[in-house]
């Protein structure tokens, strides 16, 4: 059991090295965008909507989705301040 445990924790640092070494940063709103769009099923609206709402609060801001019924607007509210 112990050589067990120990194989996994090496494999599990083996691929967060592999996978830290395959990131890259996305700085453009089109590459929010692009992340966004795959996240909202394809959405390209809500993509483009949530990469605009990125630009505004910044990298270290506080973005909500709340999924809504039967309405296909998106609304943005914007508070300014703490979380």
């Amino acid at each position: 059991i112990v050589c067990i445990k120990e194989g996994v924790l090496k494999a599990k640092e083996a691929v967060l090295e592999a996978l830290m070494s395959m990131k890259r940063e996305i700085l453009s709103e089109e590459e929010i965008a692009q992340v966004a769009t795959i996240s909202a099923n394809g959405d390209k609206n809500i993509g483009s909507r949530i990469a605009q709402c990125v630009q505004e609060v910044g990298r270290d801001g506080v973005i909500t989705v709340e999924e809504s019924k039967g309405f296909k607007e998106l609304d943005v509210e914007k508070t300014d301040g703490m979380q």
